[in-house]
């Protein structure tokens, strides 16, 4: 029993430690993932699409203005030059995967066009 106990907390220090150096190194994008081509064209519609979506989905966390002033500690800033320099591909990998607080929404937005929307709007912050 004393080494079943030892194991567990050896095990949960080591999740905690992984996931804090992950954290740490950021959010990194399979380059494949990053290479990945909008196939939605950036349309009006898609826009109004991707805010009606924005608005129900990561307003919340993001702020209306997309600038980070939601409910998240750190959430990402959409109109910085940091996030600007992303490939689509990058946006939609994130939107789907999620990272550390951020859920992964390819289960929420289930429609791979609807989060393809999202990422033509997030580009008109």
């Amino acid at each position: 029993m004393k080494s079943l106990k030892m194991f567990v907390a050896i095990a949960v220090v080591f999740a905690v430690s992984f996931s804090l150096l992950s954290f740490e190194m950021g959010w990194v994008v399979p380059a494949a993932d990053a290479a990945i081509k909008n196939p939605v064209k950036n349309t009006p519609a898609s826009v109004d699409a991707g805010k009606a979506e924005y608005t129900k989905t990561c307003k919340m966390c993001h702020g209306a203005t997309g600038v980070g002033v939601g409910t998240m500690a750190k959430p990402s800033n959409f109109t910085s030059k940091d996030f600007k320099g992303q490939t689509d591909g990058a946006i939609f990998y994130k939107i789907s995967t999620g990272f550390g607080k951020m859920p992964a929404y390819k289960t929420k937005i289930k429609a791979d066009n609807d989060r393809w929307n999202l990422v033509n709007y997030l580009r008109t912050l």
